[in-house]
């Protein structure tokens, strides 16, 4: 009989990690005799998927020896810090829950098991009599249950002999001993064969230099205008005060729900037409803004199926190749051009009529082989067929840019007009509407923007322009909230609670405060009591002050990437191999049982802080993990279970593993 998941208990055994006494340096680590260990550090998607992987290559096998897989996590074992089960419900995902497994294969008519289980959408049907329809955003507290179902379900379907453990805590030292690593993770110490790390985002930021001009003694005092924004809700922010906030991208989103929903506020009505109602407990005032002034662009309304893959024309794997072949890449003379025109022929192909289009269509066989002359010529064939705008990315992601404002009600009526304008373009959907269904063509090669970027395919200077240009702009452009976040937005600036400020925008210290204001509108600042940095950090192993990134650095053996012909840029990222992504050490050796999967190798790879999984054939994010997890069990010899013990499990035997019937119920569901 099968223990039920939320029941299931790991008591002390020899496999287990030793917790050592306070104030001593922890005892030896728990001996395994004949057995073999891998650890997940950090159990995000990025690690639950690494989890999931092992756990789909063990199905029906027997280890040689005894196999311990541990999941370490400082914040929540199964969910991470980012999904963690415990937020605000109102802090939502951005991808839509119809889109989203961490399941590397879909339900069958057997028990769910590893490599076979429901998508987000399916496992919150069946938990939410309120489901709201796979199209949802759900609250990212919902997908944080989603992931510890998704290990609960990898622990129940393990093997004899493979166990387990959840380790909560901050790994402080990966240190080599007798051949093996060991963990520091608190006052336990842990020994495995086989590591990877998965750590996320740095858990403090690194502290930014104090401003020209400030006074050394208040240097300590306030040495940044600005508080990086945790997701915790925990703002301090009081009623009646002004409050700023830099960045006008995602997480900008996130801060603006904490200062109104979070503090009892709420939105009435649908569309364009909602209104807020405050609660007494907001800031008098809102003030935001960045370089640009312009809050990250609307996803388009859904309209292609969950699993659709996109088929490139023109921006192929096979080009990039081809590129890639003749030396290091400048992205915006050689790949830019390319991309562009694959955005672009999705929005001119719902602009023209159906025959022009495909007219156009047939010109794409004979285009030149140099990327400057393509957008050239397709431009000037749309013009002669009925259309003759075309896209530009830099436009798009800038609208301001050259432009000065009189006043503040100059700039706030030209923002409102492009606001109302994005949302009704997102209502026409990714698929009807030419401008979104254009947009999510940057999405759906991202893949192929990889191949042109990673690992060094770009000269260094190129390399350098689109970390801090081109690469946002990309992101910016195409991970947008949906709807119903840009009307709140349009709602929040027509009751005068949010303002946001013109392109350029400043936050200057004054006082015991800031002054914030934009130098291209004219007689408008105002005075913030706080300012709450919004943008992501970029990472930076040479900056990470997190215990375990400078226990690395500092002993060579993690070091950032470094562009070729340019060893003075250096991009933050840890340098890692191709897959399975071994951390490279300062004197170029390469530790072969190690692997660094996401955010802590951006910049070496690009936008690794999408860690979603979707349904379908795999992307990158399952042959990332699968590739790690196989890397893992190599040397592990395995068997094949009898028969008998390796039969798969009832259609309803994991019923169990639902939960409660309502993500904020406290009470199991009867079953």
């Amino acid at each position: 009989m099968r223990v039920p998941v939320d029941d299931r208990t790991l008591g002390p055994a020899p496999l287990a990690a030793q917790q050592a006494q306070a104030g001593s340096p922890g005892p030896a680590p728990a001996g395994l005799g004949g057995g073999y260990a891998v650890a997940v550090v950090g159990t995000g998607p990025r690690g639950i998927s690494i989890l999931e992987r092992l756990g789909a290559r063990l199905l029906g096998k027997r280890p040689a020896r005894p196999l311990t897989l541990y999941a370490i996590d400082a914040d929540e074992v199964g969910s991470g810090r980012v999904w963690r089960s415990g937020q605000p419900r109102w802090l939502s995902m951005n991808n839509r829950c119809g889109e989203v497994t961490m399941f590397s294969g879909p339900a069958d008519d057997g028990a769910w098991r590893p490599g076979a289980g429901p998508t987000f959408a399916q496992w919150w049907q069946r938990v939410d009599a309120r489901f709201p329809g796979p199209d949802a955003y759900a609250p990212r507290s919902l997908y944080g249950r989603y992931l510890r179902f998704v290990l609960d379900v990898v622990e129940t379907n393990l093997p004899p002999d493979v166990r387990l453990v959840r380790v909560p805590g901050l790994v402080s030292s990966i240190d080599e001993r007798d051949g093996r690593f060991e963990l520091r993770v608190g006052d336990r110490r842990i020994a495995c064969d086989q590591v990877a790390v998965c750590s996320g985002h740095p858990r403090e930021q690194p502290e930014r230099p104090a401003r020209a001009g400030r006074a050394a003694a208040d240097r300590p005092r306030r040495r940044a205008p600005a508080r990086s924004f945790d997701g915790t809700g925990r703002l301090g922010v009081l009623p009646g005060s002004v409050i700023g906030i830099r960045g006008l991208g995602l997480t900008f989103h996130d801060v603006v729900a904490m200062l109104t929903v979070g503090r009892g506020g709420r939105f009435a009505g649908r569309g364009r037409d909602c209104v807020y109602v405050p609660s007494g407990d907001e800031p008098d005032l809102i003030v935001a803004g960045s370089r640009s002034a312009l809050p990250i662009p609307t996803r388009g309304a859904a309209q292609r199926p969950f699993d659709f893959r996109y088929a490139p024309r023109l921006f192929t794997p096979e080009l990039i190749a081809r590129l890639r072949a003749a030396g290091p890449l400048d992205f915006r003379a050689d790949v830019s051009p390319w991309l562009l025109a694959e955005v672009n022929l999705a929005f001119w192909q719902r602009r023209l009529a159906p025959d022009s289009y495909a007219v156009l269509e047939r010109q794409l066989a004979s285009l030149p082989s140099a990327g400057v002359e393509v957008m050239h010529r397709l431009r000037r064939a749309a013009a002669d067929l009925g259309c003759a705008e075309v896209l530009s990315l830099e436009d798009l992601a800038h609208p301001f840019r050259g432009r000065a404002f009189a006043d503040q009600d100059a700039f706030r009526g030209e923002l409102g007009r492009l606001l109302a304008h994005d949302v009704d373009e997102a209502m026409r959907g990714e698929v009807d509407g030419a401008l979104k269904a254009a947009m999510e063509v940057l999405r759906d090669v991202r893949p192929t923007v990889r191949a042109a970027v990673d690992f060094g395919g770009l000269t260094a200077a190129s390399h350098k322009d689109f970390v801090e240009r081109v690469g946002p702009m990309l992101a910016f452009l195409s991970t947008g909230p949906s709807a119903v976040r840009t009307c709140q937005l349009i709602a929040l600036m027509r009751s005068g609670l949010l303002e946001v400020l013109g392109p350029q925008a400043r936050f200057t210290a004054h006082d015991d405060g800031f002054v914030g204001h934009s130098p291209l509108v004219g007689g408008y600042s105002v005075f913030c009591s706080d300012v709450i940095d919004a943008r992501i950090p970029q990472p930076d192993i040479e900056r990470d002050p997190g215990p375990l990134a400078e226990k690395q650095r500092d002993a060579g053996a993690w070091r950032p990437h470094v562009c070729a012909g340019d060893p003075a840029f250096r991009t933050g990222g840890i340098d890692v191999t191709t897959a399975p992504y071994h951390p490279i050490a300062a004197d170029g050796s390469v530790e072969r049982r190690m692997y660094v999967l996401g955010i802590p190798t951006e910049s070496t790879r690009w936008f690794m802080q999408v860690g979603i999984g979707r349904p379908g054939p795999w992307g990158e994010f399952f042959r990332d993990a699968d590739t790690i997890a196989r890397a893992a069990l190599d040397t592990v010899e395995l068997t094949g279970l009898p028969a008998e013990d390796g039969a798969p499990l009832g259609p309803r035997d994991m019923d169990y593993c639902f939960g409660p019937q309502h993500p904020d119920g406290a009470s199991p569901s009867a079953r």
